[in-house]
């Protein structure tokens, strides 16, 4: 974190804090608080103001947890989270790794197929990013989905998590995490290991994963595809809509972006363009460019 975002982030703990009892009936709520705005000055994520209830929730569990081993108030605890980056970063890499599984959004998915061929004619080496990949399952559907319709390809997933990109190199799952997977993929695509499901080479070679904080840079296209769903959630407004931007700079001329489907509209109101695909799957593009 630059200094000055750390002494802005000390300046508010200080003015909500100061002349206020340390165990009063909102101090958790001050800490959560205060938390929260660190998390954004280092990383990007989430805002006090705006955040779901479900984050200011875990992250309020940790302060608590911490305010109970070390005996220290939950207040003190957010104090000494402005002594440690490293702390607010592993507080949210928890928060960021959240559900995955296999073939999430199987309507996304059907659409894809069905219309596969006639976004990009069968030639073409198609080149897809994963944005926010977690443990990898994602990026290893639109591999089997891709290696299936005989198309040559490559998939990248990213994500800010070493210990989620690490799961996901190793590509080996629990049998729950493939319960979507049409049949049919799982047969072809995947060994079993000792009660667990390995995604198989022929799909393994054709997807890589790398490190990233999308916060900070984005990989670099053209991407044919770019699957960035569920990422909204975890950033400030600001932080996620420089973030969308980017990712759409990096399409290829033609090519989709698909986010969760309750992010369609905040997407389409930074100026993407809609693109339907199926009645309940919209795809989003730049603005055509002026000749």
């Amino acid at each position: 974190m630059r200094r000055a975002s750390f002494s802005r982030a000390n300046t508010i703990f200080m003015a909500r804090a100061k002349g206020s009892s340390v165990s009063g009936p909102d101090s958790g709520d001050r800490a959560v608080d205060v938390a929260l705005k660190l998390a954004e000055e280092l990383f990007g994520f989430g805002s006090s103001g705006a955040t779901p209830g479900w984050v200011r929730d875990r992250v309020r569990r940790y302060l608590e947890h911490q305010s109970y081993r070390s005996g220290l108030s939950m207040n003190a605890v957010a104090r000494e989270l402005l002594k440690d980056k490293a702390v607010v970063e592993q507080i949210v890499t928890s928060l960021r790794v959240g559900e995955t599984r296999f073939y999430r959004d199987g309507a996304q998915w059907e659409a894809i197929e069905r219309q596969l061929e006639k976004l990009f004619p069968a030639d073409v080496e198609l080149a897809v990013l994963s944005a926010g990949c977690s443990t990898g399952e994602e990026a290893y559907t639109m591999g089997m989905l891709l290696t299936a319709a005989r198309r040559r390809f490559r998939v990248l997933g990213v994500d800010r998590s070493a210990e989620a990109i690490a799961v996901a190199r190793e590509a080996t799952y629990g049998r729950e995490a493939a319960r979507d997977i049409p049949p049919a993929w799982v047969e072809r695509f995947c060994d079993e290991q000792n009660g667990r499901l390995r995604v198989g080479l022929l799909v393994r070679n054709a997807v890589e994963f790398e490190e990233y904080d999308l916060v900070k840079r984005v990989p670099q296209g053209p991407f044919h595809i770019i699957l960035f769903k569920n990422v909204l959630l975890y950033l400030t407004t600001q932080a996620g809509e420089q973030v969308a931007a980017r990712l759409a700079n990096e399409l290829e001329d033609g090519g989709l972006l698909f986010s969760a489907a309750s992010e369609v509209l905040r997407l389409r109101s930074m100026g993407l363009e809609p693109f339907r695909l199926a009645q309940t799957v919209t795809a989003l593009r730049p603005p055509k460019r002026r000749p």
